[in-house]
């Protein structure tokens, strides 16, 4: 097993108690697959490190665990792009099969991917790839193999010992954890992308992002992430609409009217002291309907 070390020049944004990691292994099943390479990238005295240990055979995947865990045992959080479904579930079930007394929480993690997969419409993004999410940012890479080509570059390397091949693994290894430390910034720009509604008061600090709209039975159900900060659960009635909230989300439910205009169109509205058409026969009025959800959210988040 090897690790190999790098400080690098840039000096990435990261909360002291945060390492960014990823992993590349033999195969999708942590049943009968392994970890062969493990990259993590961290601050320490004003500098950023970028580890990576490597298992130049599989045989080295034990010492590779424990040196990991070692490194990484007094962090705090983690940022990961889908290790909340891959990597910390294959960690967890190695560090099982070697009966090493530690496990990786999901709930510290932080998951790119999941952090931007609600937008992707809304950023007209075509996948979520994480290269999809470099280009979008303005990221080109070095690297070009993907994670299924670096199993078989491998399994090569594992047969012939060619440098050249531990090499290429090494790199995209590398630039994932490198970009991926620089997408941990990616919030910030969804903000400014995005129709946030932040709320600064002495009952709460949190930034908002509407996710999803549902009009049914004469109801308009608005869903909001809660992108940055905390809300308390909150549970608010109102005569025709009712907030609350849950672990990740704010709910706005809204009681709404139907008419028919002279032209006997059909029309879904919400009466506040003026007529505000929210559906006209088939069509959303998507403008109007985040625009009367924003405005009743930020007076009762407001109020609290």
């Amino acid at each position: 097993m090897e690790i190999i070390t790098d400080v690098l020049d840039d000096v990435f944004d990261i909360p002291p108690d945060c390492f960014v990691f990823d992993i590349e292994t033999t195969g999708l099943s942590h049943k009968f697959c392994k970890v062969i390479l493990i990259g993590i990238l961290y601050n320490n005295n004003n500098k950023t490190v970028l580890k990576q240990f490597f298992a130049n055979t599989e045989a080295d995947e034990y010492d590779l665990l424990l040196a990991f865990k070692d490194e990484i045992n007094n962090f705090k959080n983690h940022i990961t792009f889908n290790g909340v479904a891959f990597d910390i579930p294959f960690l967890n079930a190695r560090f099982k099969k070697y009966d090493i007394d530690f496990s990786l929480n999901k709930s510290d993690d932080i998951d790119i991917l999941r952090v931007i997969k609600p937008y992707k419409e809304k950023l007209s993004l075509s996948d979520c790839k994480l290269k999809t999410l470099e280009k979008y940012i303005g990221i080109h890479r070095e690297d070009t193999i993907s994670g299924k080509e670096s199993v078989e570059i491998y399994k090569e390397f594992a047969s012939t010992g060619c440098s050249d091949l531990k090499s290429k693994i090494l790199l995209h290894n590398y630039e994932d954890i490198y970009y991926l430390a620089r997408l941990s910034k990616i919030k910030d720009a969804l903000i400014h992308k995005l129709d946030s509604i932040s709320i600064c008061n002495n009952s709460v600090d949190i930034t908002i992002l509407p996710l999803s709209y549902k009009l049914s039975n004469l109801k308009l159900t608005m869903k909001y992430n809660i992108f940055l900060g905390d809300l308390p659960y909150i549970s608010i009635y109102k005569d025709d609409y009712f907030v609350y909230s849950d672990d990740n989300f704010l709910y706005l439910d809204l009681a709404i009217s139907k008419g028919i205009d002279s032209d006997n169109n059909s029309i879904w509205f919400y009466n506040m002291s003026t007529i505000i058409p929210l559906k006209f026969n088939e069509s959303c009025l998507e403008d109007n309907i985040y625009s009367l959800s924003n405005f009743l959210i930020k007076k009762e988040l407001h109020n609290l």
